[in-house]
This record gives C-alpha cells, sequence and structure tokens, in this order.
C-alpha cells in the first residue's frame, strides 16, 4: 500500500487488508512523506493491531507512486501479489476469492469488478453517470467476445493497481513499473498481456471499492493524463505487431478516437476554467471599477450643477453687463450731448464775454465822454445857468407837495 496524503481514507483502506478472510498474507504499508496524519494514523494502526504481518516504512522525501509502488514489491516475499492505494477499499473476502480463482484457474493476473464510493464512502454512480457508463460499456464489451486484450485496448477496465492480483512469476518477468505519472498500471498490465501471461477479469464480482474524489490523482490534471495515455498507446503499436486482430485493433481505434476527443473537451474544459480564472480576477477590479465609475458620474453630476450654475451666473452677469453696458451707453450720449451743450454754453460764454466787453468798453467810452463833457467850459457854465432854475424848481416841487398833504 503507498501512501500519500490519504488521511482521511488510510484507516479504512487498511482495515479493508487486516481484516480479510484469508489470513496469511504480509501486509507492506509505505508512506511517500506525507504532508498531512497519515504516518501518525499507520502508526496508530500498527499499534492497536499489534499485527506482526504488517510492516510500515516512511519516506522522508517523496518519490512518487510508481517508484514506492517497486520498493513495496521489492520488500515482499509471498507467492501472489495484491496492490491497494490508501483511499481505496477490499471487500473482506477478496484475497481468498482470488487466490481461490488463480489455483483453479492457473490465472497469473486478475482484477475484479469495482464499487464507485465517494470520498464519505457512500455509493456515488449516480453523481459519476459518464463514468459508469464508460465503465458499464467495457464490461459488456468484455461479455461480448471475452478477449481482455480486446477490452483493455479499449480502455482500461481495471481501473487501478488496487485491482492487482498477480502471481509472483509475472513481477520477475515484467519487472517494475514505469515512471508514469498517471498511466503506469495500464502500461503494466499491457505488458504482462504482451509478455503472454493470462488475465482474467471478473466481470460481475465487485471486490473493491474504488473512490472518486477531488484528490485523485487523474483529475488533478485531464488534459495531462489523457496526453500522456495518448502517447502510451503510440510507443505501443510497434510492440503490437502480431498481436492485433480485428476485435483489438476496433478496441484501440475505439479508444484513440475518444482520447481525441475527450482532447478537445478538455482543452476547452481547459479554457473555460481559465476564463472563469481570469473572470475571477477580473470581477474584483470590474466591481472597483463600477464603483469608480459610480463616483465619477457623481462627481459628473455634481460638477454638471456646478457649471449649470455657473452658467446661470455668467448668464445673469451677462444680463448686468449687457444693462451695464446700456447705461454706459446712455451716460456717454448724455456726456457727448453735455459736451455739445457745453461747447455751446462756452461759445454763447464767450459771446457774452464779448458783448460785455463791448458794453464795458462803450461805458468806459460814455463815462469818458460825460467826464469830458463835465470838465468842459460849456458844462460848467450852463451848470452855473441852470442852478437857481433848479433850485425854484425844487422849492415849487416841495411847497406843491406840503399843499396836497394839507388837502388830504
Amino acid at each position: 500500500m503507498p501512501a500519500f496524503n490519504h488521511a482521511r481514507w488510510l484507516r479504512q483502506a487498511m482495515e479493508s487488508v487486516l481484516t480479510q478472510t484469508f489470513t496469511h498474507f504480509e501486509f507492506i504499508v509505505i508512506d511517500d512523506a506525507s504532508s498531512d496524519a497519515s504516518w501518525e494514523l499507520i502508526e496508530a494502526v500498527r499499534n492497536e493491531s499489534a499485527d506482526l504481518r504488517l510492516q510500515c516504512i516512511r519516506h522522508h522525501h517523496n518519490q512518487g507512486a510508481p517508484a514506492t509502488l517497486n520498493e513495496g514489491l521489492r520488500h515482499a516475499q509471498g507467492e501472489f501479489l495484491a496492490i491497494i492505494n490508501s483511499d481505496d477499499v477490499w471487500e473482506p473476502n477478496r484475497l481468498e476469492r482470488l487466490l481461490q480463482i488463480a489455483h483453479s484457474e492457473a490465472q497469473d493476473f486478475i482484477g475484479t469488478d469495482v464499487s464507485l464510493l465517494d470520498a464519505d464512502s457512500r455509493d456515488c454512480g449516480q453523481q459519476e453517470p459518464h463514468w459508469i457508463a464508460w465503465f458499464e460499456a467495457l464490461k459488456q464489451d468484455y461479455a461480448g467476445h471475452g478477449d481482455i486484450f480486446a477490452t483493455l485496448l479499449r480502455g482500461n477496465c481495471l481501473i487501478t493497481t488496487s485491482n492487482f492480483f498477480f502471481h509472483r512469476r509475472v513481477y520477475e518477468r515484467v519487472g517494475e513499473f514505469a515512471d508514469l505519472r498517471y498511466v503506469h498500471d495500464y502500461d503494466y498490465v499491457l505488458r504482462v498481456l504482451v509478455a503472454g501471461f493470462q488475465v482474467r477479469f471478473l466481470s460481475g464480482e465487485k471486490l473493491l471499492g474504488y473512490r472518486l474524489h477531488g484528490a485523485n490523482t487523474i483529475r488533478e490534471q485531464p488534459l495531462a493524463a489523457i496526453e500522456e495515455n495518448t502517447r502510451l498507446l503510440l510507443n505501443w503499436l510497434p510492440c503490437l505487431d502480431g498481436l492485433l486482430n480485428e476485435q483489438r485493433l476496433a478496441g484501440l481505434q475505439f479508444q484513440l478516437q475518444g482520447l481525441y476527443r475527450y482532447t478537445g473537451e478538455e482543452w476547452q474544459t481547459t479554457v473555460h476554467k481559465r476564463l472563469v480564472a481570469k473572470e475571477q480576477e477580473l470581477f474584483p477590479l470590474i466591481h472597483a471599477r463600477d464603483g469608480w465609475v459610480r463616483e465619477r458620474d457623481a462627481l459628473i453630476g455634481q460638477l454638471q450643477q456646478q457649471l449649470a450654475q455657473h452658467q446661470a451666473g455668467l448668464a445673469e452677469r451677462d444680463g448686468w453687463i449687457a444693462q451695464r453696458d446700456a447705461v454706459i451707453r446712455q451716460q456717454v450720449d448724455l456726456l457727448v450731448e453735455r459736451e455739445h451743450w457745453v461747447a455751446e454754453r462756452d461759445l454763447w460764454i464767450g459771446e457774452r464775454d464779448g458783448w460785455i466787453e463791448e458794453r464795458d468798453a462803450t461805458i468806459r467810452q460814455l463815462q469818458r465822454q460825460q467826464q469830458e463833457l463835465r470838465a468842459s467850459r460849456a458844462f460848467r457854465l450852463g451848470e452855473s445857468l441852470l442852478s437857481p432854475l433848479r433850485f425854484v424848481r425844487q422849492l415849487a416841487g416841495s411847497l406843491g407837495y406840503e399843499r396836497k398833504t394839507d388837502s388830504a
């Protein structure tokens, strides 16, 4: 049992081996440098069971499934060899039943039907309809002609190394597992068939619980697994010369066509997942952008409102400026009119001043003439002659005034 980071299922897997109805076996468990509690669970089961059949080995550095399997096979001493992965489960009578068939039918390599389990050890066939349909089609193909080689070329009906039960002579001739990440089990069984060993598949006997979960190696990178499977088959083509009949060739063709189709589907799935991942990266940015856009729109709204207010202010200012300009034009017109009036006034004042100057000159001339007249002998003589007469007139006038007063 190679074990790597399967602490959740490790105890169940180990107990399914230790409780087998056939008891004469050695059980080698190798922890391939798990980072979870796998090793602690292995030690706990060993201490609780105190089973001398159980050997526990721990790697300090991860070496991968093929290397760990090969190490376990090198340690094994039994006549028959069996493998179980640390997330799968054996039915209690698995070893007893397979040993019985191996002896009675002289079979070299035996695999059985499987039950599909989920992470909680429940039957998950209804949740995996495509997987079940694929597996049932392989079983029907095998039932139709009984040629396990043809069915295996159509697809790996053995599913997993947990389904491997074989005689030591197989291991001694075929050797160890190839260093393949995903299809080392498929490569190994093809080598067994090409080597001429008898391979039996118990189609109706579900003696293995195969667990499908998110951490399955085959599911970590489906496209890489498909590519490795395709390369394996293409590399095997030269070795199949003389072994292919019509039935086997049809199975090989069917699988290659399926792998080609799956490659396209997985590429589309990969692209879709990358797009979804990119969307997940972009969604926060889009959300942030939308928030920024809302803030920008709000700011634009505020600026538009301020601009409207500013434009209203400008319009009001322009109206005021127009009124001011009208007043200024009126004032200019008044100034022009005033300047005309001032000019006319200044002209009139100039004419008046000229008239006054002429009048003053005339007055001065008349005054001079008067003075000259008064200063003349004739005027003085006339004054002398007229003086007594003026006196009499004044006296008569005075007397006449008094008489009027008395009469009144």
